[in-house]
């Protein structure tokens, strides 16, 4: 029973470390869309500084998502 509990506790932090990854996933591509098309050099700075944080924070939740896997079992994440 305690093993069952583990393992579906185990399974709902998986579903929303990827619900956050997809979601930061989905911030840095409207981020890469739009930062062409802005020309105020402040803003631009902004963006390129919130795009950074987002990717550490990505790289951050894919290492916390690859820890709850079993050992051995790893994940190729794509460059974002």
């Amino acid at each position: 029973m305690k093993s069952a509990l583990i393992s579906a506790l185990t399974l709902v932090k998986r579903a929303w470390l990827l619900y956050q990854i997809r979601s930061l996933e989905i911030t840095l591509d409207g981020i890469a869309d739009c930062l062409p098309a802005v020309r105020d050099p402040l803003l631009r700075r902004r963006m390129e500084l919130s795009r950074d944080a987002n990717r550490r924070e990505l790289t951050r939740l894919r290492a916390e998502y690859t820890a709850t896997l079993q050992p051995g079992r790893r994940i190729v994440w794509d460059l974002a």
